[in-house]
């Protein structure tokens, strides 16, 4: 695998293609979720023909759609619930964007862009907030709760650039990820953050096994699903019982 990688790359970097262009391949368009699935890499690699020094190449990593309700404590008839005030709807599940220059004098604009357009527009609010600060908040607990599960990470790591023509980059999937489909992204960029290039590629990710018998069973099939729940339930606490009662007998 690792040969044929560095076959395509050499040959992307041989071919003649314009200024400004770029190319890209990834090493996998596969990836199953099974029970024994606890997380997985994928290598992104291809050429680049910059215009000048000045060049950058961004990387995104696009999740399929989720969407994430922002909730506060509140207190019912004395008693402490959860209660969703906010909610952030058709959002990526997973996304991931680092750049082969940290230090691109608008790397701020581009993350507030980026964010903006793929989280922050997406906002929908139960009420209207007193003052923007109360928007921002809800900003401010998405970004904290993707970044603690491995969800989102921004210009954390960096594209590896091999004599200004090659590049490389490694993309981590955590665990606990949504089936779907995920969009690789490649941008050649100027200094003033001007899109010059683009190639995309995707990745099918999917459940088997016992987890796509549930998943499907779940949405297709409610019914026997519950029926199937129960029954595995009461199997799994019968056991229980009677592994105790052998072993205090």
């Amino acid at each position: 695998m690792r040969a044929l990688i560095f076959s395509v790359i050499f040959i992307f970097s041989m071919s003649s293609f314009s200024l400004g262009a770029v190319i890209s391949d990834i090493d996998k368009t596969d990836i199953e979720l099974s029970t024994r699935f606890d997380g997985t890499s994928l290598l992104v690699f291809g050429a680049l023909s910059p215009e000048n020094d000045n060049t950058s190449l961004l990387v995104e990593v696009i999740g399929p759609s989720t969407s994430v309700d922002i909730t506060k404590k509140v207190q019912i008839w004395g008693i402490w619930v959860n209660k969703k005030i906010a909610q952030f709807q058709d959002i990526p599940s997973f996304y991931k964007i680092s750049i082969s220059n940290p230090e691109h004098p608008i790397l701020k604009e581009i993350e507030y862009q980026k964010l903006k357009s793929i989280f922050y527009d997406f906002l929908e609010t139960n009420s209207t907030p007193e003052d923007d600060n109360g928007v921002e908040q809800y900003y401010h607990e998405l970004t904290r709760l993707k970044k603690k599960l491995g969800k989102l990470s921004i210009f954390e790591e960096k594209i590896n650039i091999i004599d200004k023509k090659l590049f490389s980059y490694k993309v981590t999937l955590p665990k606990k990820i949504h089936p779907g489909k995920y969009k690789i992204k490649m941008t050649l960029i100027d200094q003033q953050g001007i899109e010059l290039s683009k190639s995309e590629q995707s990745v099918k990710v999917s459940k088997v096994g016992v987890q796509e018998f549930l998943s499907s069973n779940s949405k297709n099939n409610p019914v026997f699903y519950g029926l199937f729940s129960v029954i595995i339930a009461l199997f799994l606490g019968f056991s229980a019982a009677q592994l105790f009662r052998w072993l205090y007998r």
